[in-house]
């Protein structure tokens, strides 16, 4: 494979030095002088910020005496806040425990309650189904004496299991 003439890339060529000598041209020159106004500015602030530097040194002696006492002070005001938050939060703990114990134990009651209910509801549907499974077993018919009389001693029997 040889080298072959690519006509693009000559027409970037020319179109590249061309652009090089428009902005050399139109751009170079305002440039530098841009530049130059840049550095005499730059030189007039110089100067002015030497100036100013002085008379900042100044009123930095007499701040800083003010800024010892400002933080003096606000040492005292931290210190003070610091005492106060602290004793707030001790008081917000201790609140927040009462509360979580108040709700723990109303917690554990319900819970109480609840199990007594489902126990109670349990002994009912056991005797219920025990009869019936009775009755089928015996294959006769029940007197409504008889039944109770085996519901009380199933629950008897259960009570004494827990």
């Amino acid at each position: 494979m040889g080298l072959e003439f690519n006509a693009t890339l000559l027409a970037q060529i020319v179109d590249f030095i061309i652009l090089l000598v428009f902005l050399r041209l139109v751009v170079y020159k305002p440039l530098v002088k841009v530049l130059g106004d840049r550095s005499e500015h730059i030189a007039g602030n110089i100067a002015a910020a030497e100036q100013e530097r002085q008379e900042a040194e100044q009123l930095k002696a007499g701040y800083e005496a003010e800024m010892r006492r400002a933080r003096e002070q606000t040492q005292e005001i931290i210190q003070k806040a610091t005492k106060a938050g602290e004793d707030q939060a001790l008081e917000i703990i201790e609140n927040a425990k009462n509360e979580a114990g108040r709700i723990k134990d109303a917690a554990l009651a319900e819970i109480e309650r609840e199990k007594q209910k489902a126990v109670a509801e349990l002994r009912e549907q056991v005797a219920t189904l025990s009869v019936l499974v009775a009755g089928k077993i015996i294959n006769k018919n029940m007197t409504n004496q008889i039944q109770r009389s085996m519901i009380d001693n199933f629950i008897k029997e259960a009570g004494e299991l827990q």
